[in-house]
């Protein structure tokens, strides 16, 4: 065979075995990150569905949009503001990937069978059927009282919501209240299954919740959305400010009581007052 030819047929087979890597690499890497909030053709979810975005966008836009969309959105950027204003003004997370990477998702995008080539398919509600039951499961796992399978952390750890039924909850996260009027129940599901955010997908690594516990805390949440004009969580900081008050004051005068009790002078001080003899 021809030296050139065989030359030819290895750079091709190459090419396309790089393309090849770049798709699946591109495809891991939307799957990880980008399909807690988007589908290909499958409709809305927390984001716009991404069918098509190649030809509606540049990729000049779409790469730094997609690095840092908080920086494109403070920049002014008319088209990331009415993005930005549409989606319930929810801030998507900036993402620690190269030009090449971000491009590799594009072409990923692109690529995918459901960009334009078949109608939208309506995504079904995952709590259709879901009963009393479920949500009294969730929360008891949003709360903590019951662990998950894969022993994750609980979510009131870190999110409060408003609800009597809690007693406690943690400030480090965003309030879950009315999460499920800004997401949807498709929306929470994604971003429990892969959460898009660092803190959380590194406290869920390896730790993944099952399909019914999604179902479950997220019923919860629907719940807590639909229930919060009729909640009236108990407040407990004036109960623990007197207690506080009162367990000072005891532990002040029990002080006190013993401070008068206690050995004024230290134990030489009788010798030293004791007359002084002289001795012949």
């Amino acid at each position: 065979m021809n030296k050139n030819l065989m030359n030819s047929i290895l750079l091709i087979v190459g090419i396309f075995l790089f393309t090849i890597g770049r798709a699946d690499e591109g495809e891991q890497l939307f799957k990880t990150t980008c399909a807690a909030c988007h589908t290909i053709g499958k409709g809305r979810l927390v984001g716009p569905d991404l069918s098509g975005i190649n030809q509606k966008r540049s990729k000049e836009w779409l790469v730094p949009f997609i690095k840092s969309s908080t920086t494109v959105i403070k920049s002014g950027d008319t088209d990331a503001v009415a993005i930005f204003k549409e989606y319930n003004s929810i801030m998507m997370p900036d993402v620690a990937y190269s030009e090449a990477q971000i491009v590799s998702i594009l072409n990923y995008i692109s690529s995918d069978i459901s960009d334009g080539a078949q109608e939208q398919t309506v995504i079904t509600d995952i709590l259709s059927g879901t009963t009393l039951e479920n949500i009294k499961v969730g929360l008891l796992l949003f709360s903590g009282k019951q662990p998950f399978t894969n022993e994750g952390p609980a979510c009131v750890g870190c999110h409060k919501v408003k609800d009597e039924r809690i007693f406690s909850s943690g400030t480090l996260a965003k309030d879950l209240t009315e999460s499920y009027d800004i997401l949807g129940s498709a929306g929470i599901a994604a971003v429990i299954k892969s959460p898009p955010f660092p803190v959380m997908t590194a406290a869920f690594t390896n730790h993944d919740l099952t399909e019914e516990e999604v179902i479950n805390v997220t019923a919860y949440l629907k719940n807590v959305s639909e229930e919060r004009y009729y909640q009236r969580p108990t407040d407990f900081s004036t109960t623990f400010a007197f207690f506080g008050l009162v367990v000072f004051v005891t532990i002040f005068m029990s002080t006190v009581l013993l401070y008068f009790k206690r050995k004024k002078f230290p134990v030489n001080r009788e010798i030293l007052d004791r007359p002084s003899k002289v001795i012949n």
